[in-house]
């Protein structure tokens, strides 16, 4: 992954279902006042606002380090597209399987309190998916709408090398909040559940390879999250560090073997 340069500002780049929500308070911890969370308004289907993140004189603005959002290139508003001069991201990316699980349920608990909205308009998924499994089954473009659109199964390795400062997994959740926390130079913190959707229906696990699938590039992109985190014998710790310690076992290693 790239180095972080905490004098330009950088995405968050918010996947629906991968714990965005909590980051919120994290992150304006961490940035106060040049944290920007701009907002898609449901109730009228308004585009995402843009935040300016250059002056005038064409350097960077110094009130804008850090903007939090959906970028959703169903809606028009994807990346890089949406922000093509910024080329600094991190994420949270969760298997795309629990993603739609936890999708249906959520919109499954907002259509029951008449609450869920698409486009601006009330909607209830449950008269055109009566349970999970239907839901499960068919494809949903938020999921991979949401990825950045020139992300590819076939570049995944170079682009994650030259756009993504952090790539977090969710089933390692506090884990990749913490070394996000030290690639960014910020003090480590215990994340908080935010938004959780309460599962009232058996899941089934059948599905998962069909889901799989269908978001080739979702896949991809958690794959190479739980590279990170969840192979035995992978370090968490950034490449600086990395090289550091490297460095220091190998004079170690010297001075033994010249004794």
């Amino acid at each position: 992954m790239k180095r972080y340069t905490p004098d330009r500002p950088a995405i968050f780049l918010h996947i629906p279902k991968c714990a965005g929500t909590s980051f919120i308070g994290l992150l304006r911890r961490w940035y106060g006042p040049t944290y920007h969370h701009p907002h898609q308004d449901e109730t009228r289907d308004i585009l995402l606002p843009r935040v300016r993140v250059k002056l005038e004189n064409g350097n960077w603005d110094p009130k804008v380090k850090c903007i939090h959002g959906h970028f959703d290139r169903g809606r028009g508003y994807g990346l890089p597209e949406h922000y093509p001069e910024i080329d600094q991201y991190f994420t949270i990316m969760r298997d795309p399987f629990d993603m739609v699980v936890s999708m249906y349920f959520f919109v499954k608990g907002r259509s029951q309190r008449g609450e869920y909205r698409y486009r601006g308009k009330v909607i209830d998924i449950r008269e055109q998916y009566p349970d999970l499994s239907s839901y499960l089954k068919v494809y949903h473009a938020w999921v991979e709408d949401h990825l950045p659109t020139d992300f590819t199964v076939q570049n995944s390795s170079s682009y994650v090398d030259s756009r993504f400062v952090y790539l977090g997994c969710f089933e390692e959740l506090q884990r990749s909040v913490d070394g996000l926390a030290d690639v960014l130079g910020k003090p480590r913190s215990t994340l908080p559940k935010q938004n959780v959707s309460r599962y009232d229906e058996e899941i089934p696990t059948d599905l998962k390879s069909h889901v799989h699938g269908l978001y080739p590039r979702a896949k991809c992109l958690h794959e190479m999250s739980e590279k990170t985190y969840r192979l035995p014998g992978k370090s968490r710790l950034p490449s600086t560090i990395q090289w550091c310690w490297r460095s220091i076992r190998k004079a170690f290693s010297s001075d033994k073997t010249m004794a």
